[in-house]
Parts: structure tokens; C-alpha cells; sequence
């Protein structure tokens, strides 16, 4: 009985003693899993920041991703989010020479959320917002830091945990223009869109985000396959139908073999159009100048119009373009001069249709000169020309059967005698840019009355001008009355082409010419500034100002803003363009007078897309104003 309970007594001591530590550590392991899920944010949500250069250069655009993962099992409300739910927003710093633009935040999932009864839009796994930002031009070259706040609230199935905070340091390295800068990080860019508008009048915008995704993805065969559609819907935009006419005259109307000789006339063409874009693409790359800008030199424009003036002449049979025949002869031993004249009418070609050049080819222009990968940029523009002259190509090869046609027939002079008025009309519309023919533009107008007055001349004009005979086999009579009708008909359709891209009429703002007077103005007055960079060859510049900027709501709403078109035109000078990062036109820059820029529009918007952007500027500038920027 002793033993016994003795026997208990050690049991007792023995459980006492298991319980007093087994208890304890049974309380810590409690503690610490409180600690561990009330202070483990940063566990479940982690954030980094990422830039789309390597190198910063003043007066240039870049981008910033913000990359923020979630532990498995973890969300974080979206921007926007569900009603009453805290949203994931990026605070980008306050920094002197650096101006943010808009944040773009991902559309978020659909989740069932039990406390509010309904669905939420959550952010998990890994998720990229997107910020685009610009650094002044006087910014000093030195290294920056860019601190970011990163606001969200972390929740599972289960819990939700209190809002949180992380600070995000990006370093940059700001570089002087010299220096070389390259993309990187581009599969973290490539899954973020910055441009989220949709409304656009020219089938080329879709082209243009299609190639730098593909090209910021390194999917080089799609950019390459983009670019190539892209050229072939340049091929198709009002600036190139002058050509049409150009290629039926040189193939369609010479002697020919046959379809296959045809067909090889034309590849040469097209080759000479290749060749000039690829050379003037790898040009404008290296130097930074604006590719439509070739159109804007008078040598260029008065050589393009004279090879069209004397086409359109030889049209109406006033003489005959060929060579001598011992220059004949000695080409012949080389392939034929028509081989040598196909290749330098393509290479005057490419330059006619250089206004064409569509977003597809700036943004092409824009990597290169971002990578200064010119080898690229070379076959790129290779590939945008090739596609362009597919259309010359099947035109200029079954073009040829009109040789096979009988010629005696008056049908084939009326078509000779309209694609000459055609081709001299175009010569005329490219000289209305030169300052000598300011008058001409001054005359020009967007109104029915003027184009009935053109349709009275034009018809006048075909009737006395005997489309069916040539000037070469008729009496001096016949001639005077022949030319007296072609320059009326000329007259009337060049009153049409140069009046559809003049304003329909309304009125637009009060536009300023000069860049630092608008500035000062803008500084004395206390007023937001816009910037029109434009030019008469860039044709979303002309929509602009036929659609939008003639739009009386944009006209009201433009009233408290300084106003400013800058044209580059004749040229374009290189400290706007340097200043301002234009590397295409249109160029649409919102901004105060101090020069931080709020909004850049960089293609046709309509009116009603424009009226949001200046509702999203004035948000800004009052949002500075107060301090909550």
C-alpha cells in the first residue's frame, strides 16, 4: 500500500513536470503564429521597381514597371477595386526634373468576397503597373533614386490584413545625349499597356502598338510580319494613288514582252522604292530627324514635282521620253533601259510617298533610335517598303497587257491624257507647301461652292481638251484649244485635292507661333500651355486640325490655355525637337509654363477623347496645385 502510493506520488510529480513545460511551449507556439500573422506582410506581398532603359538621356521619355507578388493563397484589392475596399495605388515622388505621367493600373479578377455580399476586382500571383515618365532636359547628368509608395491591403479566404505601406528605390543612371541607351526588361514591359485609346481614325494605330509590343517582346518575325502589313496599308492611303497612274505609264503604255517581263519591271520599281526608304529610314535613325522632314526640303519638292510636270507632259504626247539610241544600245547590254528607268522612277517613288509614312514606320524609327540597332531598323524598313509595293507590283505586271491592246483607238489617249492631268495636279499640291506659293494655300477653300466652281472648271476643261488626240499630230488651233483645256481641268482638280486639306471652315483657337513668347505669356498670365507640332505632310496633323481643333466644345475648353503651333513643315528645328523628344509628327504636348508636361498625345484623337484629356490635364494641374500630385 506504501509502495503503491509512493508509485502515484511519482506519477503526479512526473505529469506536473511534463506540464509545466509543455504548457509554456504550447503558449509560445501560439504567440508566435499571432506574431507571424499579424506581421507578415511583407512576406505575403513583396514589391520591386523596374525601368525600361538601361540609361536615362534629359528631354527623354521612359517607362517604369512596378512589379508586386503575392504569396499562394493571397490577393490584393485592384485599382479599381470593390465598393468599400481599400485600392492598390503607386505614389510616384516629388522629383524636380522628372515628370510622371498617367499611372496604368491592370484590370484586376473577379472574386467572390463574403463581407460585401458580391464580387471584387483583386490583384494575385504577380501583377505590373505601369507608370510613363519624362525627364527635363535640363536635368543634370547624375544618378537618381526614385522612391515610390506602394498602398494595398492583403487578404486570403480567411483574414484580411491592415492596410500596409512598402517604399519601392528605382536607381536611374542619367547619361548625356551622346551616349548610347538600350531597352531592357522588355518581358516585364511587354505584358503592360500605356495606351489605352481606342477611338482612332487610321487602321496603322493598331499596326503601331502591335510592332513595339512585339518588338519590346523580342518577337521579331511578328514585328517583321506587322510591318510588313503595315506598309501594305500605307499602300492604300490617298498619298500613294498618284503613283498608280506613274506605274501603268511606265509599264503599261512602253513596249513589252509579255506578262513575266512586265512582272520583273515592276520588282525592279518596287526595289528602287525599298532602297530609298531603307537608306532614308537608316539616316533619320542616326540623326534623329523626322522622316516625313525629306518632303520639306525645297530641292526635293522642286525635283519630285519637275519628274511630275514632265511625266504628265509626255502624257499628253508634247514629246516623247527616251533616250538616245546609243545610250539605248549600250543599256540594252546590261538588261534594257527599261530595268535602269524602273529602278530610278521606284526610287523617286519612295520619296512621293513618304508623307504616307504611317505610325507602323514611327514606331519602327523610334526603337531604332532607341537601340541605335541600324542593321535592324535597315531590313525593318526593307520589310515596310517591300509591303507598300506589293500593290505596284501586281499593277505594273498585268498593267503590261495594255501594250497587247490595240493602240489606234482614242480610249488609250483618254486614259494617257487623265493620268497626265492626275500627275500634274500632285506636282501642284506638292508645291502649295514652298513659301513662293503661299497665295496658292491662301486661295484654297474647304467649302461646297469652291468645289462646285472646280467641278464647272474640270468639266469645261475635258470637254475642250480632246482627250482623244495627243498634241503631237494636230493643227496649232487644236493644240492652243487642247492646252487651254487641260489647264482648266488641272486647275479644277487641284482646287479639289488642296481644298479637302484645308479647314472646312468654324473656328479654332487662337493659335501662337512662337514657342518662348507663348511661355512668357503663359508665365505672366498663370495659364496651362498646349503645343501643336504639326506639319502640311503629316496627315493625322491635318485631321486634327479639320476635325478636332475646329471643334467648337475643344475651342471653348482651349480659350483658358495658351495656344501654340509650332510647324515643321519647311524644317524642323532641332531645339524643339531635342527639347520636346519629337521624333514623328502629330505631337500634341500639354503642360504648364514651367514646362512640366502633363499629357503628350502622339496620334488623331477625335474631339470627344481630346475633351477627356483636358479634363485629365486640369485634374493634374490642380491636383499639383494643392500639393496631392
Amino acid at each position: 500500500m506504501l509502495n503503491n502510493t509512493k508509485g502515484q506520488k511519482y506519477i503526479q510529480l512526473l505529469l506536473f513536470t511534463i506540464g509545466l513545460i509543455v504548457i509554456p511551449l504550447s503558449s509560445l507556439a501560439q504567440f508566435d503564429e499571432f506574431e507571424l500573422t499579424e506581421n507578415s506582410n511583407e512576406e505575403k506581398v513583396s514589391a520591386k521597381g523596374y525601368i525600361n532603359l538601361d540609361k536615362v538621356q534629359p528631354g527623354s521619355q521612359f517607362q517604369i514597371a512596378i512589379v508586386i507578388e503575392m504569396a499562394k493563397g493571397w490577393h490584393i484589392n485592384a485599382n479599381p477595386p470593390g465598393e468599400g475596399l481599400s485600392p492598390t495605388v503607386i505614389t510616384p515622388p516629388q522629383q524636380t526634373n522628372i515628370t510622371f505621367g498617367k499611372i496604368v493600373y491592370p484590370k484586376g479578377d473577379m472574386l467572390e468576397i463574403a463581407s460585401i455580399v458580391g464580387q471584387a476586382s483583386v490583384y494575385h500571383d504577380t501583377v505590373s503597373i505601369g507608370i510613363e515618365a519624362t525627364l527635363n532636359q535640363n536635368a543634370p547628368i547624375e544618378p537618381i533614386n526614385l522612391d515610390f509608395k506602394l498602398d494595398y491591403q492583403a487578404c486570403s479566404d480567411e483574414q484580411c490584413l491592415l492596410p500596409q505601406t512598402i517604399d519601392i528605390l528605382i536607381p536611374i543612371d542619367v547619361v548625356s545625349n551622346e551616349e548610347m541607351i538600350q531597352r531592357i526588361n522588355e518581358d516585364i514591359f511587354s505584358g503592360i499597356t500605356f495606351s489605352e485609346e481606342s477611338d482612332v481614325s487610321n487602321n496603322n494605330e493598331d499596326i503601331e502598338g502591335g510592332v513595339a509590343g512585339a518588338l519590346s517582346g523580342g518577337n521579331l518575325w511578328l514585328a517583321f510580319l506587322l510591318v510588313f502589313v503595315g506598309g501594305v496599308v500605307t499602300s492604300l492611303t490617298p498619298c500613294v494613288y498618284p503613283l498608280i497612274p506613274i506605274t501603268v505609264s511606265i509599264f503599261g503604255a512602253n513596249e513589252s514582252t509579255g506578262i513575266l517581263k512586265s512582272f520583273l519591271l515592276s520588282l525592279v520599281y518596287v526595289f528602287g522604292i525599298v532602297l530609298i526608304y531603307s537608306i532614308l529610314g537608316v539616316v533619320v535613325a542616326s540623326t534623329g530627324a523626322l522622316f516625313g522632314g525629306v518632303m520639306s526640303n525645297p530641292f526635293v519638292i522642286g525635283f519630285i514635282s519637275l519628274v511630275l510636270v514632265t511625266l504628265g507632259l509626255s502624257m499628253f504626247g508634247v514629246f516623247e521620253i527616251q533616250l538616245p539610241s546609243s545610250v539605248q544600245n549600250k543599256l540594252n547590254t546590261v538588261g534594257g533601259a527599261g530595268f535602269v528607268g524602273a529602278f530610278g522612277m521606284g526610287t523617286v517613288a519612295g520619296v512621293i510617298a513618304a508623307p504616307c509614312t504611317g505610325p507602323a514606320l514611327a514606331a519602327v524609327l523610334a526603337y531604332i533610335a532607341t537601340t541605335q540597332s541600324l542593321f535592324l531598323g535597315f531590313w525593318l524598313m526593307f520589310t515596310y517598303a517591300l509591303g507598300m509595293g506589293i500593290l505596284f507590283i501586281c499593277i505594273g505586271t498585268f498593267s503590261g497587257l495594255l501594250s497587247a491592246l490595240p493602240r489606234s483607238g482614242g480610249w488609250m489617249y483618254i486614259l494617257e491624257n487623265i493620268f497626265g492631268i492626275a500627275i500634274i495636279t500632285m506636282a501642284l499640291y506638292f508645291l502649295k507647301d514652298l513659301k513662293a506659293f503661299e497665295p496658292i494655300t491662301g486661295f484654297l477653300q474647304n467649302s461646297l461652292p469652291f468645289f462646285a466652281i472646280a467641278g464647272v472648271l474640270i468639266v469645261i476643261g475635258l470637254w475642250l481638251g480632246k482627250l482623244t488626240q495627243r498634241f503631237k499630230g494636230i493643227s496649232t488651233k487644236m493644240q492652243l484649244r487642247k492646252a487651254c483645256g487641260l489647264i482648266l481641268a488641272i486647275v479644277g482638280a487641284f482646287m479639289i485635292v488642296g481644298g479637302l486639306q484645308q479647314h472646312s471652315g468654324g473656328t479654332h483657337p487662337n493659335w501662337v507661333k512662337d514657342e518662348p513668347m507663348a511661355l512668357e505669356t503663359a508665365m505672366q498670365e498663370n495659364k496651362l500651355v498646349m503645343l501643336d507640332f504639326y506639319a502640311t505632310w503629316c496627315g493625322a496633323c491635318n485631321e486634327l486640325d479639320n476635325h478636332t481643333f475646329s471643334d467648337q466644345r475643344v475651342v471653348d475648353r482651349l480659350e483658358e490655355y495658351i495656344t501654340v503651333k509650332l510647324d515643321f513643315s519647311a524644317n524642323s528645328d532641332k531645339t524643339l525637337t531635342d527639347k520636346y523628344s519629337i521624333r514623328g509628327l502629330p505631337v500634341v504636348i500639354f503642360m504648364d509654363a514651367q514646362g512640366k508636361i502633363y499629357e503628350r498625345i502622339e496620334k488623331f484623337v477625335k474631339p470627344e477623347k481630346m475633351l477627356e484629356i483636358i479634363d485629365e490635364v486640369e485634374r493634374k494641374a490642380k491636383a499639383e496645385k494643392n500639393g496631392t500630385l
